[in-house]
């Protein structure tokens, strides 16, 4: 809906001054939640009401206890805002007793010798720190062990929060206005099951999880995920008083047929990801709802492991390590070609994997950031138990030395080479057949003139020297290599 301004609609507000009139309470027809990954929804709440033409109050009855009040939208045809006012008063016991103080009221104690009620008049003096101040007919009492009895309940205390609007219309009739509002205590987050079916492919299955704590609930709502950091402008921390946060929260898991085995195809939205659930669903007040989002079949993948050589090439002393286990990762790339090919919202992807009795076991799990389509995934969800990686510096030796500066010189610098010769032993105890990268940190001024094996740079850090070593199941290989090392240092006389 669009807000329509009319500057000829304002001198026709003075004169009106409207009669006094019962609070029109609209109830809802149609919800909608936009929820994104950052404790943030958009709560767009349509709600037929009876106008009057002239000035009109309209509560809008069960708003998140968490609203921004400052986000408020009220939309509709022909109407202007005048006034909005947020009431955090809700109907609780604390709070009858609080707008109650100075006001005449009941106690009642139980006299246990003769089993009967007692009915007292007092007035209630003050409420402090949960206590009752009251003064009867005899004194003040501090520490009262009775009940307190109330004839009225207080004004302006709601069952429910409520936002109040002044609201100003061109015509009266019944007119569908909007209600829209951002609330925090609403989230949602993504986990991944990845099946692995054999070497090469896997299944891929995304549920969504909505965290709902906002103090409301969205009956048959349209409910809509925004991936992307959303950036926010954040105040000093506000608590809404009679706001309450369950000690316990349930879970729901949507598994109902109605649910397509399908993707939810996302569209770009602005700087972000829009994904539109299929289905209207019931999100209750501190309830973690999980709903389909992805669900993706014969997905290509890649398994390797991966160590980061701890050698270093030092003047003095030679480096080694002893029964390193690779990590092990999982490829994906993000594409078609893969049979994926998605905008992937960050989340944690648990990989899962049947034994050689067909029972399913947990094989390890791993964070994905937010994945754009045609990126790579590449997760370590472990370590490999079967592959074992020794390594040493075997031998050091000077190649070359230079003087830089003047011999006569008091300090004269030299420019020395030196050779470090490496080598690695990878033994694979397994029954499968592995594939290992082995990364070596190469220095500014390290290279490497030697190798038993042809190895690469890393495409992706370029002071980072890789060997790609396929290993056998119940085999081993050694890899031998030679860098050379330049460095500068001060000889004194």
């Amino acid at each position: 809906m669009k807000i329509r301004t009319f500057a000829a609609f304002l001198p026709v507000l003075v004169s009106l001054n409207a009669v006094a009139q019962e609070i029109e309470k609209p109830a809802s027809k149609d919800i909608s939640i936009t929820v994104y990954n950052n404790n943030l929804a958009l709560i767009k709440d349509v709600r037929p009401a009876h106008f009057i033409k002239g000035e009109n109050l309209i509560a809008f009855e069960g708003v998140a206890t968490s609203i921004k009040p400052e986000s408020v939208m009220i939309l509709g045809k022909d109407i202007r805002v005048l006034e909005q006012n947020y009431d955090y008063a809700l109907l609780t016991p604390s709070n009858i007793i609080e707008k109650s103080v100075g006001q005449n009221i009941k106690t009642v104690r139980f006299n246990q010798e003769t089993g009967k009620n007692v009915f007292e008049n007092a007035e209630l003096v003050a409420y402090q720190a949960g206590q009752p101040i009251l003064r009867f007919d005899y004194g003040i009492e501090t520490n009262f062990d009775g009940r307190l009895v109330f004839e009225n309940l207080p004004q302006k205390l709601n069952q429910k929060p409520t936002l109040a609007a002044k609201i100003a219309s061109l015509q009266g009739g019944l007119e569908d206005i909007t209600l829209a509002y951002l609330s925090t205590g609403i989230s949602w987050k993504t986990n991944y099951v990845a099946g692995i079916n054999d070497e090469k492919t896997l299944d891929l299955t995304g549920w969504v999880s909505i965290t709902n704590n906002s103090g409301a609930a969205y009956e048959n709502a349209a409910v809509q995920l925004i991936a992307g950091d959303v950036e926010q402008v954040y105040d000093a921390p506000m608590m809404a008083r009679g706001v309450m946060m369950a000690k316990n929260m349930s879970v729901n898991m949507l598994s109902d047929s109605a649910f397509e085995a399908s993707s939810v195809m996302p569209e770009a939205f602005s700087a972000y990801q829009l994904y539109t659930l299929p289905h209207r669903t019931n999100i209750e007040d501190n309830q973690t709802k999980q709903m389909a989002l992805i669900e993706e079949q014969g997905v290509l993948y890649q398994k390797e492991g991966r160590l980061s050589s701890p050698l270093y090439f030092s003047n003095s002393y030679a480096a080694h390590f002893e029964k390193l286990h690779p990590a092990l990762y999982y490829i994906i790339q993000n594409d078609a070609e893969s049979n994926l090919g998605l905008p992937l919202p960050s989340g944690i992807m648990r990989f899962y994997e049947n034994d050689s009795k067909g029972n399913l076991q947990f094989i390890g799990e791993n964070k994905i950031a937010q994945t754009p389509k045609g990126e790579k995934l590449e997760l370590e969800i472990g370590k490999m138990f079967d592959v074992v990686i020794d390594g040493k510096v075997s031998n050091i030796r000077k190649i070359n030395e230079a003087v830089i500066t003047a011999k006569t010189d008091k300090c004269p610098r030299y420019k020395i080479v030196k050779a470090y010769d490496a080598s690695v032993d990878l033994r694979n105890g397994g029954e499968k057949d592995v594939s290992v990268v082995f990364k070596q940190p190469i220095g500014p001024q390290t290279k490497v003139v030697k190798e038993s094996m042809k190895g690469a740079f890393s495409d992706k850090n370029a002071n980072m020297y890789e060997w790609q070593i396929d290993l056998e199941k119940d085999s081993k290989k050694a890899l031998t290599f030679t860098v050379e090392v330049t460095t500068e240092e001060l000889k004194c006389n």
